[in-house]
C-alpha cells in the first residue's frame, strides 16, 4: 500500500497552515480523551452532526446521535473486538499528519490503545496498534471530525500483573 495522496509528493506549505493543523491535532486529543474517561459530552463535541465512522470495517453512518449510540454500546452495530465490562482504556498517539484546504482537512494518526476489560477468566489487558484516517471540516471557526475511519493494524493480550484504578489488581 502506497503514502496517502497528501503525503506523495512532500511539497506541503508546512507554514501557512499551522495553527489549522494544530487545531486539528487538538481534536484528535480530545477525541481520545474523551474515551478514555467515558466523556460522551465531550466525544460528541469532536464530530459534526452528520459524521460517519468506519471502525474496524463496521461502518456507523447516519449522524453523530447514531455514532454516539455506538461508542455508548445502544446500537445495533457492534465493535469486532470483544470487550467485556471494559474497566479502563488508555490512547497515546504517535504519528500525526494534517492536510489543509481552506475549510477542509485530512489527517492520519497513528495510536495505541490499551484496554483492561473483565471476560469470565478474569481481566485482561489487550494493547492495540491503530491507524485513523479523518476527514475534517471547519464550521463556525472549529475543526470536526465529518468521517473517521479506524483501522487496528495489529494487537497483542498482555498478562495483566495490577491495575488498582481499573478494579482488577
Amino acid at each position: 500500500m502506497g503514502a496517502p495522496p497528501w503525503l506523495r509528493d512532500g511539497t506541503e506549505d508546512t507554514t501557512v497552515h499551522t495553527a489549522d493543523r494544530m487545531a486539528i491535532a487538538d481534536v484528535v486529543t480530545r477525541y481520545f480523551m474523551a474515551i478514555d474517561r467515558r466523556d460522551w459530552t465531550r466525544l460528541r463535541s469532536c464530530f459534526t452532526d452528520d459524521v460517519e465512522g468506519v471502525y474496524e470495517g463496521v461502518r456507523v453512518a447516519g449522524g453523530a446521535d447514531r455514532i454516539m449510540d455506538f461508542f455508548t454500546g445502544v446500537s445495533p452495530h457492534r465493535f469486532p473486538l470483544e470487550i467485556v465490562d471494559l474497566r479502563a482504556s488508555m490512547h497515546f498517539i504517535g504519528n500525526h499528519y494534517a492536510q489543509v484546504t481552506q475549510d477542509r482537512a485530512v489527517a492520519e494518526t497513528y495510536a495505541q490503545a490499551h484496554l483492561i476489560d473483565h471476560p469470565a477468566g478474569g481481566p485482561r489487558m489487550r494493547t492495540r496498534g491503530l491507524r485513523y484516517l479523518d476527514e475534517l471540516v471547519r464550521i463556525d471557526g472549529r475543526w470536526l471530525i465529518r468521517r473517521r475511519e479506524h483501522i487496528l493494524e495489529w494487537m497483542r493480550h498482555d498478562d495483566l500483573l495490577d491495575a488498582p484504578g481499573a478494579g482488577a489488581g
